[in-house]
This record gives C-alpha cells, sequence and structure tokens, in this order.
C-alpha cells in the first residue's frame, strides 16, 4: 500500500426547477418559489494510490435508501470503485426539494421530481469526477469543539407530546473538524460534523435555501480556503435553540445561527496542524533564559490506513394489528381523504391524509403478507486513524454519544442521514409511556413511523441492536 495520501475536492450547485415541492408532511410542503441560497454537492475523494473513498455533503432534506443506492452507484462506477466507499450525507435541510419517492404527489410533482434527481445524478458525478481529477499529495487531522446553537425538541406539557423547545437538556454541543491539505498546509477541504435539524428557514419562506449549514461553510471558506463540507451528525431530536423560523424572511437568523458555527468550526480548524508540529523548546542565540518553541516539518506517512466497510442490519418491528383493524384504517383514512378533498381543505390536511392513506394500504399488505424487510445501513470510512460512520436513520444524539464513547477510535465522527433514510430511530425510553400506538395522533414527528411508510414502529430494543452492530463494525475497521 502506498503510504502518500491524496485528495481532492469540487462542488457543484444542486438546484431545483422553481415550482419543485419540498418534502415536508405538515410543515414545509410547499413548491419552491425561489433560490435564496444555492444548493450544493461537494464531493471529497480521499486516495492512496490503491483504494479510494469519496465523501459527499449535499443541502438535501431526504431521500429514500433507494435512491441513494442509485445515487451512489452512479459515482462508483464513474470512479471505478465499490459502492460501500461512496458516502452520501444529507444536512436534512427542509428548504430543499423531494426526491420522487418519499411522497405521493400529483403528475406534475413526479415529473419535477424526477427531473431533480436525473440532475442530481449528474451533478453528483461530476463533483466526484471532478474531486477525483483535483488528487494532489495531501495531509489530514482532526479536532473537537463546542456549539450551542441546538435545543432539545422533545417537549411534553400536560402528558402530551409536544414538537417544541427544552432549555437546560443535554445536547451533542460538539463541533467535529477534519482538515485535509496539501504538504504547504493550505487547505484542500474542510468538513464539520454536528447535530441539529437545519429549519432556521421556516416554512413560510417559499424559497430553497441551505438553511444555517449554508453561511456557516461561508465563513470558513472566506476566512480559511479550500472548500467546506457539512455533514448532519445525530440530530433526530435537536432543532436550533432559535427554534423552527416563523418569519418569511429568515435571512437574518439563518446567518446569524451559521455564522455561530462556522465561527467555532473555524477556530478549531485554524488550530488543527497538518504540515507542521511543535519541536522541541530552545534558546534563541545566545539569550539562554528565553525559550521558543520552533514549528517542524512533519515527517513520516500520511497515510497509513484508508478503507471502507458495510453492513446491513436487520431490525424488527412491534406486533401487527389484526386484518380487520388494518383495513379499518386503511378505510377511515381513504374515507377522510376523500372528505378533504370535497371540501378543498388546506394543502397540508390534504398531503397528511395521501400519505397516511398510502400507508394504510401498506399496512393492510403487511398484515395479509407477513412483515416486510425493514434493513438498516451502516457504513464506516477510515482514514489514518478519522473514522466517519453513517447510519441511514434519523439518529438521536444520544446514540450518535453512545457509538462515539465505545468506538476504538478517538477520532470518530457519527452521522445519522447518511445513504437514504428508513425512518427515526429512537431509544427504548423516547417510546411512549404503555408503548406506541398505532391510531395515536403524536406531536414530534420521530413517532409517526407511517411518515416513512413502516407498517408499524420499530421494536423499542432496535436502537440498541443499532449501537451493538455499529460498534461492531468500528471494531472491524481496527488493524
Amino acid at each position: 500500500m502506498s503510504r502518500t495520501l491524496y485528495a481532492g475536492a469540487a462542488r457543484r450547485i444542486i438546484n431545483p426547477m422553481l415550482g419543485t415541492r419540498k418534502a415536508g408532511l405538515r410543515l414545509f410542503g410547499d413548491p419552491i418559489q425561489a433560490i435564496e441560497r444555492d444548493l450544493t454537492a461537494t464531493a471529497l475523494v480521499l486516495s492512496n494510490g490503491d483504494a479510494r473513498v469519496v465523501i459527499i455533503g449535499t443541502d438535501l432534506i431526504i431521500m429514500t435508501p433507494g435512491e441513494a443506492a442509485e445515487l451512489r452507484a452512479g459515482v462508483a462506477q464513474a470512479l471505478d470503485i465499490p459502492s460501500s466507499h461512496v458516502l452520501l450525507n444529507l444536512s436534512h435541510n427542509h428548504g430543499s426539494p423531494a426526491l420522487p419517492q418519499f411522497m405521493p404527489d400529483t403528475p406534475e410533482q413526479i415529473a419535477l421530481k424526477g427531473r431533480y434527481k436525473r440532475d442530481l445524478a449528474r451533478w453528483l458525478i461530476e463533483a466526484a469526477s471532478e474531486a477525483n481529477q483535483n488528487l494532489q499529495p495531501a495531509r489530514i487531522g482532526a479536532g473537537w469543539g463546542e456549539c450551542n446553537i441546538g435545543v432539545y425538541r422533545r417537549e411534553f406539557r400536560d402528558g402530551r407530546d409536544v414538537l417544541g423547545e427544552v432549555p437546560g437538556h443535554p445536547i451533542d454541543s460538539t463541533v467535529g473538524v477534519i482538515r485535509v491539505d496539501d504538504l504547504d498546509g493550505r487547505p484542500i477541504a474542510t468538513i464539520f460534523r454536528y447535530s441539529c435539524h437545519p429549519v432556521t428557514v421556516g416554512p413560510r419562506s417559499l424559497i430553497a435555501s441551505t438553511d444555517f449549514p449554508g453561511p456557516a461553510r461561508e465563513v470558513i471558506e472566506k476566512n480559511l480556503g479550500g472548500l467546506a463540507i457539512f455533514l448532519q451528525g445525530c440530530g433526530g431530536n435537536i432543532n436550533p435553540a432559535v427554534g423552527i423560523g416563523y418569519e418569511v424572511d429568515c435571512r437574518d437568523t439563518e446567518n446569524r445561527v451559521g455564522m455561530t458555527l462556522g465561527g467555532e468550526a473555524l477556530k478549531v480548524a485554524a488550530n488543527i496542524h497538518t504540515n507542521l508540529r511543535p519541536g522541541s523548546r530552545r534558546p534563541l542565540g545566545n539569550v539562554p533564559n528565553i525559550l521558543f518553541t520552533p514549528w517542524e516539518p512533519v515527517d513520516g506517512d500520511a497515510c497509513t490506513h484508508l478503507g471502507a466497510i458495510d453492513q446491513i442490519v436487520p431490525l424488527e418491528f412491534i406486533e401487527l394489528p389484526t386484518l380487520e383493524e388494518a383495513e379499518a384504517i386503511h378505510t377511515r383514512w381513504r374515507q377522510a381523504l376523500e372528505e378533504r378533498r370535497q371540501r378543498d381543505a388546506q394543502e397540508w390536511e390534504i398531503r397528511v391524509a395521501e400519505k397516511y392513506e398510502q400507508w394504510a394500504r401498506g399496512l393492510v399488505d403487511a398484515v395479509k403478507h407477513g412483515l416486510p424487510t425493514c434493513e438498516l445501513y451502516v457504513q464506516g470510512l477510515r482514514v489514518n486513524d478519522i473514522v466517519i460512520v453513517g447510519i441511514n436513520a434519523e439518529v438521536f444524539f444520544e446514540t450518535g454519544l453512545t457509538i462515539r464513547a465505545q468506538s476504538p477510535f478517538k477520532d470518530t465522527f457519527v452521522l445519522g442521514f447518511t445513504n437514504g433514510m428508513i425512518a427515526y430511530l429512537p431509544r427504548a425510553e423516547d417510546y411512549p409511556p404503555g408503548g406506541w400506538k398505532l391510531d395515536a395522533s403524536y406531536a414530534v414527528p420521530d413517532l409517526m413511523f407511517q411518515g416513512y411508510f413502516l407498517p408499524v414502529a420499530l421494536h423499542p430494543s432496535t436502537e440498541q441492536t443499532v449501537v451493538h452492530q455499529t460498534v461492531a463494525l468500528l471494531q472491524q475497521l481496527v488493524d
């Protein structure tokens, strides 16, 4: 294996056609009327001459695992590498368009989303291919900081769940930074990871926007150079501390939150030295009682390890209802959809009914034919002793911290929202007292498994299974 690390980065703008609908169910589901800040996909290719991995950060909210697999396969084919070596992270930005498979929609919208998916596939291949062409000798380093732009959002009032704010509740406030430089210490790319829903640009803003990751990237790029890549961590139960944007024009809040995060990432990155290290303290000239610390060139191998592995983790559901119960649920939602259409209900009410009617049809089919397969995808990338692990679910911050604490690697960057999304991944203690109810109306979306077309809730033990399997995967990356 070559001991030289090579790196290259490139970016593409991935704006949709105006009129393309966002992916929201109750909120954030309106067509995009303007572009406030260009959506982007940024690719970083790392190679040691024998193996290559690709890390792609996007300003997108969601895609199914099937859609993600198709997009990753296109990039992998273009670079002649396995799909397991392509990591595709979604910022989970709610100011971005939907892809075709997430929501039922009109023929016009399906056509717009289909066109967007085709364009996106081309843009991702172009970004990765250009990054691959830009490969040059490089060095890599990592560091950590703290930023408190997030707040725990699972609020409970009078025994009811509320999508709100719980100030003072613990969160994962860590900002993980990976700096990739050329041999002279000039930045090629800076990766920064944080765990928080990008919803500072609220549902009344009918625009495409990067939300806070965009201005955060700009802080880094304008002051440090190179390209900045935001990777969404485990923000499934975290919202911005400023709340979901209420105003029509949310740019001021978006910029303030983004600059706060970007400033912390910049501070961390500025203190990561890849080409120089402090030498032994010594006097200068003949002055014996004043000591200096010279900076000395870093020597040795730039790449001691580069590789990727992945694993499918089969997941279990709770018990299905009877066929009679499932058919009754489907009948209620079919009637609700018809009634809402006839009375010209609000658009979000119709969207919800369409989604739930389609879910209920799947529920009946699951009861008739047995539980469908639900598979979670875990991917691990290792560069030297830096590890990125991606999970294709909306992972809670507690899970990310647990995996990091149990990892054999000090610098472990745990990501949710990676390579598509199957559902939220709540812990057993996050389920309602008495268990999840099929017909209950929950405010917190992480209990709305129907939104991901799962027939019923994942078994409460699922999160612990995922933690165990992910840590076992990380152990396989140990030499």
